[in-house]
């Protein structure tokens, strides 16, 4: 398995630096997973969800414990994948960005 890492700050969502990006290949199926990494208070106590989108549709995900989800077979099809997330608690709703993952296709 291998394992996207993204960072979240606030509402930005970006690729963790240093995190391997590289060499993705569309297609894939419970192969890619993602990890979010989250600084500040402003997302704790909610529950999360990571939505990745492909060709205008979204696939979401819930986080798990370690705010890991498998990426969806569904959005790993095209060149191209963008994810985001968002979390909630009673009250509450809190949203970031979207990233975008390039992938070859073979």
């Amino acid at each position: 398995m291998r394992t996207l890492e993204f960072e979240v700050k606030r509402q930005t969502l970006e690729k963790k630096e240093g995190s391997d990006f590289s060499g993705l290949v569309a297609g894939t199926d419970g192969y890619l997973q993602a990890k979010f990494l989250f600084k500040g208070n402003e997302w704790r106590g909610c529950v999360k969800a990571a939505s990745f989108f492909s060709d205008g549709v979204e696939y979401a995900a819930i986080l798990d414990s370690n705010n890991t989800c498998i990426i969806p077979k569904e959005a790993l099809t095209r060149r191209r994948f963008s994810v985001s997330i968002t979390g909630i608690r009673k009250g509450f709703k809190i949203k970031t960005n979207r990233t975008d993952v390039k992938q070859e296709v073979m």
